[in-house]
């Protein structure tokens, strides 16, 4: 989804935002696999709008964050965790729950959902996410007048392990969410030909840097024998994002040799 070399995805600014006056969603743009629709089904034909539309951000919707899905779907819902970051620089208070879902026919999703609550505005569905693997909580990595950065670590499921992870940030222009697949092709582009960067990677954007190993041509999903890369990201504005350096550390090829042992030494008979 990258607009331009290192720009991950653009979206959300003041007047890029859709939907109904009681709620902005400013997740709709983001081209991410869609998996338990409202109707219950499992990937049975609804889009990324339906399903930021299908999320309940009606006023008074975080009083019953413990018992109620926000997102509004006739598949088996429960809420498992949720919460919120009360007071930032950056716009307002940001609310969200974790969710797992059960579709009528298919594998077990879990879902995130953000949502801004401004004091004197329309909410704002900030992400509405689904994934087969995992995600953590959304933390706040920097809250200053220039910008708000906010990361929720995920994986996508199935032995691969890739990158689920949802990271947005607020600026005076409003809202951009970035692609860390993205992030991630464009430090590949960087390696050796025959090297990609292996998958499920650990961000850590508070030092803007990701340790990731390092895949040959060749390599199984499972291992990775090319070595480690050290990957630098940066915001040189508050909606752009993007790797700055890739330092390469190659591991050498192992080589087995078989070696036989050797043969008795033969002793000279007796006299």
């Amino acid at each position: 989804m990258a607009v331009a070399s290192g720009l991950v995805a653009a979206i959300g600014a003041a007047g890029c935002l859709a939907g109904p006056a009681s709620a902005q969603r400013a997740d709709q743009a983001f081209d991410s696999q869609v998996r338990v629709c409202p109707d219950g089904g499992y990937e049975s034909g609804c889009d990324r709008e339906a399903i930021t539309d299908a999320v309940l951000a009606t006023e008074g919707f975080a009083a019953n964050l413990a018992g109620q899905c926000l997102f509004q779907t006739k598949a088996r819902c429960l809420p498992t965790a949720f919460g919120s970051i009360p007071k930032l620089q950056q716009g307002g208070a940001i609310v969200w729950q974790h969710m797992s879902i059960q579709p009528k026919h298919g594998p077990h999703v879990e879902m995130l959902v953000i949502i801004e609550t401004p004091a004197d505005g329309p909410r704002n569905v900030l992400a509405a996410r689904q994934t087969e693997g995992w995600y953590g909580p959304p933390e706040v990595i920097e809250d200053s007048a220039e910008r708000l950065l906010l990361h929720a670590p995920g994986r996508t499921g199935g032995t691969g392990a890739g990158n689920a992870d949802i990271v947005l940030t607020r600026h005076k222009q409003g809202w951009t969410t970035f692609d860390v697949d993205d992030l991630l092709e464009e430090a590949t582009a960087m390696l050796p030909e025959g090297f990609s960067l292996a998958g499920g990677v650990n961000f850590n954007f508070r030092e803007m840097h990701a340790y990731v190993p390092v895949k040959r041509a060749g390599d199984g999903g499972c291992c990775a024998t090319g070595g480690m890369a050290h990957v630098n990201f940066a915001l040189p504005e508050p909606h752009l994002m993007v790797v700055e350096s890739v330092t390469f550390e190659e591991t050498v090829p192992v080589r087995t040799h078989q070696l036989a042992a050797p043969g008795p030494k033969a002793e000279p008979m007796p006299d």
